[in-house]
């Protein structure tokens, strides 16, 4: 090539400081290729210097000496009218521009040019000069971003930048290679006078089902003829620095993997087993909502799935990850217990999760793992490459643990990313490239912890992804996943206190059979839990049995023939005809029975007993003149509107709850105290007006700000006797249409509390989280708390809620798309356990007629916590080998209040330990866990109760051997 006497590039900053640092991508795909192409060796050979710069606004007048320039597509507004014709009628001037490299390439008629040359250590090609180019652009940005004077010794840089260029040209690959090291080392000297440690760099590789053959191909191409690029020969020589890649392989995805062909799977395998490739994965499939389920079955799901990855790839993944969804701070302990050296927290697909810092410690339950939650950058495009260097150096100069996570699909490659991998194989100037596993084994070790949250990052997006992507029941769908989880806990618990008062573990044949709650029929579960306390079945309806197989203690009414006999666990009883409603109080995990003075037989009641109800008082109704009233609520219904006009409860004075139907169209800017719509009602009456029970029906419509009609409606508001609560039973025909965005169109049941100074706590995976946020999404309910008094929303599966100014809360009902139009929730006011009670919406105890019992055994429990807001979770009962009987108990510290935990059992304990990990120990395993650890001071244990110390939020399992 024809000696140039300077090559340069236009580019729209006044300095280098004010470099583009936020683009589109074509606009930084053509602003870097220019840079970077007039590095190429031919162009710097042929001008004997360092490529330069001048501002696109004012540059100079170029005299008619040969040189080449080179104007990105973002320059081209800003030059001086005429000047690019000037130039183009200047013959001695190539004028260059293009929208990215090969573009630009064969403009200089360089891209024909495949020179490659092989030293001793590692090949060269014009791609390197490139990388050398772009290396010394983000230097040079991030030392005058950062306010640095730059040290760089530029002779000595442009010198060996010629020589290595001219020794390119002549083909002498040992003088290009050993001139290119000192270029990169002169770099990395600058770069060390301001920053000695070095940034971070994961290169990690998404697939999915439609991408997985291209990965495939990918892997065989590497494979079979080896890297395609000089950055990956790290295992070639010493002198070429490793750039290992990653993969993300999810549970969904080791199933595809285990279906593809096996050369394809052993080919991976093989390389997930060396030092070039490395991978993360285990997590759960997006379509899973950790947020609807329980504490232990989100353990269950978690566990499971990562058990199934390794086992369908063949290897454990060393690093925790999810494609779609993030995984909750409160399942630090989760993750940490299967063995992974830490976690990604990012949810890849709705491009949440990612935090300020790159790398946190993560703490839970004294529990502790490290999670990468940069914020991920798309390598297949250019525009987060234009200030990679400041955005790594910025973290650097703030104490962080600079990170850049190079996230892209198979195939799916830029230029700059290309670049930053030759760039990482010359100098670690940039950083270094690591595997998963490496990165949080042996790379730079946090000291921030993650701020984030219990609730899943991104939970309320989901909602709109499902909505706008045309899913149906977006919200009855959470609620049957709610509700099932929550039912099966009860049916485990159930079994657990078989095998806790028979003494004899479950054979798991029973686990099948449901709990029936309807008291139609008995389930072979319900005869067994009966059988072991000593009950048997009647055919007669005097002696009714509950059996509460919850941890929440619960006041239910029943129905038995002839009188009651008042016992404490009596709450109170009233007649009708020959039937007696009994309020029964039945303990959490335990049984009560209301007997019938005449042992059991079918005698009526008498009239003189009936007047006596009502002559004492016990017959007053729950439902009067438009009042729900019991002993410790009165709620006031609105005859107008038909939603709740106030609540009272409590020793505070005034209302203090208020509830109506409303329809959200848009975005609106109105004040949180004026109508969305018109909540009107046509009729109101009474459905049940009882001792035990009332009921109040309305019906009626919304209507918008026009007058139109856009929803019917029919709402059952009820109350039972001695409860703390307000049940809404309700159904919407939804008239208008319901369309966009679910947080912005949507009907809901809007309540609202009279103090502004209310702080709201989510119930999530059984725990009680503070929250700040406008979306909430929290399946079992949310707690309003006014520092003197408390109201429950227990949803009972209906997860979305929207907070509306400072006292107001939606409870989403009904989304574009959803087709149920039936609801039901509860209103608690002061209630003791709000997490507990919260469950218990979910369930009634189950109920069967027996024959008669002694008071003594009228009434019982199998196990008894304390404080109330610990949480028994789950009983696990098993033998031994030498037929000592054992169980797990799971508690759970519901609020973030370190507490003295006392928990009682019906049997004595001879043998307490906390268990660290359950894993995948049997019942011997765990009796040898037991012997080993007996000594432990940390659960003290005495005829039948343990003691111990929760942390907030802590989740304990304690291992317990009982006295046989």
């Amino acid at each position: 090539m024809a000696s140039i006497d300077e090559c340069c590039i236009l580019i729209p900053v006044s300095t280098l400081e004010d470099f583009p640092k936020h683009a589109g991508d074509e606009d930084a795909r053509s602003l870097l290729a220019a840079w970077t192409v007039l590095w190429h060796p031919e162009l710097v050979a042929a001008s004997q210097q360092t490529p330069t710069w001048y501002r696109a606004d004012s540059p100079p007048e170029f005299d008619h000496g040969p040189r080449v320039i080179i104007v990105p597509t973002l320059s081209v507004p800003e030059l001086p009218s005429d000047f690019e014709a000037n130039c183009r009628s200047n013959e001695a001037i190539q004028w260059i521009t293009g929208a990215d490299r090969r573009e630009m390439l064969d403009a200089l008629g360089l891209s024909t040019s495949t020179r490659t040359l092989r030293s001793a250590e590692r090949t060269v090609q014009a791609e390197d000069f490139f990388a050398l180019g772009y290396a010394m652009l983000q230097i040079q940005v991030m030392t005058r971003r950062l306010r640095y004077t730059s040290n760089l010794d530029e002779i000595h840089f442009q010198n060996k930048l010629v020589t290595a260029a001219e020794a390119f040209v002549a083909d002498d690959a040992d003088r290009c290679v050993a001139a290119m090291h000192d270029c990169f080392d002169a770099l990395a000297e600058e770069r060390d006078h301001y920053f000695s440690s070095d940034p971070h760099l994961v290169d990690l590789t998404l697939i999915s089902k439609s991408t997985l053959p291209s990965f495939f191909q990918h892997l065989s191409t590497e494979v079979d003829a080896g890297p395609s690029d000089v950055a990956e020969s790290a295992a070639d020589s010493s002198n070429v620095l490793a750039t290992p890649r990653n993969v993300l392989i999810d549970a969904p995805m080791a199933a595809a993997v285990a279906a593809s062909p096996k050369e394809d799977r052993d080919r991976l395998v093989d390389l997930l087993r060396g030092d070039r490739w490395g991978w993360a994965g285990g997590g759960l499939g997006g379509d899973v909502s950790l947020d609807a389920m329980t504490y232990s079955d989100t353990e269950n799901a978690i566990t499971q799935a990562y058990e199934q990855t390794a086992t369908q790839i063949g290897l454990r993944p060393p690093v925790y990850a999810r494609f779609s969804g993030t995984t909750p701070t409160d399942m630090t302990k989760v993750i940490a217990s299967l063995g992974v050296d830490g976690m990604i927290s990012v949810d890849f697909e709705n491009g949440s999760g990612f935090g300020d810092e790159a790398k946190v410690v993560r703490n839970s339950g004294g529990v502790e793992i490290h999670a990468l939650t940069a914020k991920p950058i798309d390598a297949s495009g250019e525009s987060a490459f234009l200030a990679l260097g400041p955005r790594l150096g910025e973290a650097i100069d703030s104490g962080e643990i600079a990170t850049g996570l190079l996230v892209h699909w198979p195939g799916y490659e830029s230029d700059s990313y290309r670049d930053v991998r030759r760039v990482a194989s010359w100098s670690l100037v940039l950083g270094r490239f690591w595997t998963l596993g490496e990165y949080f084994r042996s790379g730079e070790q946090p000291y921030h912890h993650d701020p984030s949250g219990a609730a899943t990052s991104g939970a309320d997006n989901a909602l709109v992804s499902q909505v706008t992507g045309g899913d149906s029941n977006a919200i009855s769908s959470m609620v049957q996943q709610a509700q099932k989880s929550i039912a099966k806990q009860n049916q485990a618990n159930l079994q657990a206190m078989i095998a806790l008062a028979s003494g004899k573990p479950s054979s798991g044949s029973n686990q099948s059979s449901s709990p029936n709650q309807s008291g139609d029929s008995v389930s072979p579960c319900e005869q067994a839990m009966l059988a072991s306390i000593g009950l048997k079945l009647s055919s007669h309806a005097g002696n009714v049995c509950l059996i509460n197989p919850t941890p929440c203690p619960v006041r239910h009414t029943v129905a038995i023939n002839g009188t009651p006999i008042k016992e404490d666990h009596i709450y109170a009883a009233t007649g009708s005809g020959k039937q007696s409603m009994v309020t029964v109080d039945v303990p959490a995990f335990g049984f009560s029975v209301a007997r019938n003075d005449a042992g059991g037989g079918s005698r009526g009641r008498s009239i003189g007993q009936r007047l006596r109800d009502v002559v004492s008082g016990t017959g007053k109704l729950c439902a009067v003149d438009g009042m729900l009233q019991n002993a410790f609520i009165e709620v006031a219904i609105d005859p107008q509107t038909g939603g709740v006009k106030g609540g009272y409860s409590g020793q505070s004075r005034g209302n203090r709850f208020s509830m109506r139907l409303v329809g959200v169209e848009g975005t609106s800017k109105k004040k949180s105290s004026e109508n969305e719509t018109q909540m009107i009602c046509d009729q109101m009456k009474t459905i049940v007006a009882k001792a035990e029970r009332g009921v109040i029906r309305t019906t009626g419509y919304l209507a918008n700000a026009n007058g139109a009609k856009i929803g019917a409606f029919e709402l059952d508001y009820q109350v039972t006797r001695g409860n703390r609560m307000l049940d809404v039973q309700g159904k919407i025909d939804v008239l208008g249409k319901l369309e966009g965005n679910p947080w912005n169109q949507y009907i809901a049941a809007r309540c609202a509390v009279a103090n502004e100074a209310v702080s709201y706590r989510m119930i999530l995976r059984d725990k009680m989280h503070r929250t700040s946020s406008r979306r909430i999404v929290a399946p079992l309910g949310v707690l309003m708390d006014e520092s003197d008094r408390q109201t429950l929303v227990a949803s009972a599966g209906l997860a979305y809620h929207r907070r509306v100014g400072d006292r107001f809360l939606d409870t989403l009902l009904q989304v574009q798309g959803e087709t149920q139009r039936q609801f039901t929730l509860h209103y608690g006011f002061d209630l003791p356990s709000p997490v507990l009670a919260a469950r218990s919406v979910a369930s009634e105890p189950l109920q069967a007629t027996v024959e008669s019992v002694s008071s003594d055994g009228s009434r019982g429990w199998l196990i008894h916590a304390a404080p109330n807001t610990v949480l028994v979770a789950n009983l696990d009962c098993m033998l031994d080998r030498d037929g000592k009987f054992m169980a797990v108990v799971r508690l759970i510290q519901t609020r973030s209040q370190t507490c003295n935990t006392t928990v009682r059992f019906c049997r004595n304990v001879t043998a307490a330990v906390r268990l660290n990990q359950r894993g995948s120990l049997d019942a011997d395993g765990l009796a040898d866990y037991l012997q080993e650890h007996r000594e432990s001071p940390r659960v003290e244990f005495s005829e039948d109760r343990i003691k111990l110390t929760l942390a907030g939020h802590e989740v304990v399992d304690v291992l317990v051997q009982f006295d046989a």
